[in-house]
């Protein structure tokens, strides 16, 4: 087997606290000020997420991340905050401040960082822009914006009680400006779920079980509100919201829809006319893929990823065209450093050939998220490894 490469579809970057304060409105200064005065006082580390072997610097050093991805095979990311300004929760990746325009102010903040951090290697990362969608015109000027600042994507904001549901039409002129420009939405696990208090191991447990519930509203949604019928061009990846769901919703879904069961006749009695045209598994093969993060065999039966699987009647599966690898750097659930490892289990599978692999590893992210494999041609040369070794 030739020397292969990964691109992970699921890395997490952060400014050093006080480096946010130069990319700060000079108007919330005096906020932000205070917010970092008070993070320091309750002796809050300079890290978000962060497995304790890494460095913190690796958040925002890119020599040093970019040294330690590729002693993993991994030439490139897909990149998600790990901690913005006024974050009112430590450990939430993009976190909320109690005063919407303090979170407006930090969610720029950090997109304003984010793209001067990713032209440092513009080949190496996909910067993914945090976008709020509770202002449809601000959100959608801020798309635009990602994509003239060389951002390859956009963090698809949590939906918490009060905000717009997906299936809303009034989020139109957003789908439309995504679908323009061409970047694709993501998905992050954990976007949306509620913040679990008191904090500990039981907090941690219900969040890990329930976040693929709350990740996964934005599919159901988007699908029955017809948001892929008026704009097919959209692509949206399912990153770290764990993959075990997806095929058993979508094949109950599909039965649902064919059925007509209760709750269709109840909206055909109420004249609501269906947005949708396809089942709904359909709009999965055309619009949607899972970012398999962090990757590991135990989060579904990898053999069925294989392109030559032959599925049950009735049986959806996702496939190696819809699939991708996640090493989730530098979070406490990282693969690293031990990325290798699973890549080789995946490799080992029997009904994974190696195109499928392929796909699975960097040819699928590179397609999806604009990364030009000839300009990483000599991170791959150096870092690529034989997974049958």
């Amino acid at each position: 087997m030739a020397a292969i490469p990964i691109i992970s579809v699921d890395g997490h970057v952060k400014a050093p606290r006080d480096t946010y304060r130069d990319y700060i409105e000079a108007r919330y200064i005096g906020a932000f000020d205070e917010w970092a005065a008070a993070d320091r006082a309750a002796r809050h580390r300079d890290a978000g997420n962060m497995q304790a072997a890494i460095d913190v610097a690796g958040q925002w050093d890119v020599s040093r991340r970019l040294a330690d991805l590729e002693s993993q095979g991994v030439v490139a990311e897909v990149l998600f905050p790990n901690g913005i300004p006024f974050q009112g929760n430590q450990f939430e990746d993009a976190g909320r401040a109690a005063d919407p325009a303090l979170t407006r102010a930090a969610t720029m903040a950090y997109n304003r960082w984010l793209a001067d951090f990713c032209s440092q290697a513009p080949e190496r990362f996909a910067g993914q822009a945090v976008v709020l969608f509770d202002d449809v015109g601000q959100a959608v000027r801020d798309v635009y914006w990602a994509r003239e600042h060389g951002l390859r994507g956009v963090m698809m904001p949590g939906l918490y009680p009060g905000g717009t549901y997906f299936f809303d039409p009034v989020l139109d002129p957003v789908w439309a400006a995504i679908e323009e420009t061409g970047l694709p939405v993501s998905q992050h696990g954990g976007a949306g779920a509620p913040t679990y208090t008191p904090p500990g191991l039981a907090a941690i447990l219900t969040l890990a079980y329930e976040q693929a519930f709350f990740a996964g509203r934005s599919l159901w949604q988007m699908i029955v509100g017809g948001v892929f019928d008026r704009f097919p061009g959209l692509r949206v990846v399912f990153v770290e919201t764990q993959a075990h769901w997806i095929g058993p919703v979508l094949q109950d879904f599909d039965k649902r829809v064919s059925m007509g069961d209760d709750w269709m006749q109840f909206a055909a009695h109420l004249k609501r006319q269906r947005q949708f045209s396809r089942l709904p598994s359909e709009y999965w093969e055309t619009n949607c893929y899972a970012g398999i993060s962090p990757f590991s065999p135990l989060q579904l039966p990898v053999a069925k990823l294989g392109s030559g699987y032959q599925a049950e009647p009735g049986e959806f599966v996702i496939r190696c065209t819809r699939a991708m690898f996640g090493v989730d750097y530098p979070h406490f659930e990282s693969i690293y450093p031990e990325t290798a490892g699973q890549a080789a289990l995946l490799a080992r599978e029997p009904g994974i050939t190696e195109a499928d692999l392929r796909r699975i590893l960097f040819q699928n992210a590179a397609q999806v998220y604009g990364l030009d494999l000839a300009a990483l041609q000599p991170a791959i040369d150096r870092a690529a490894f034989d997974l049958a070794s």
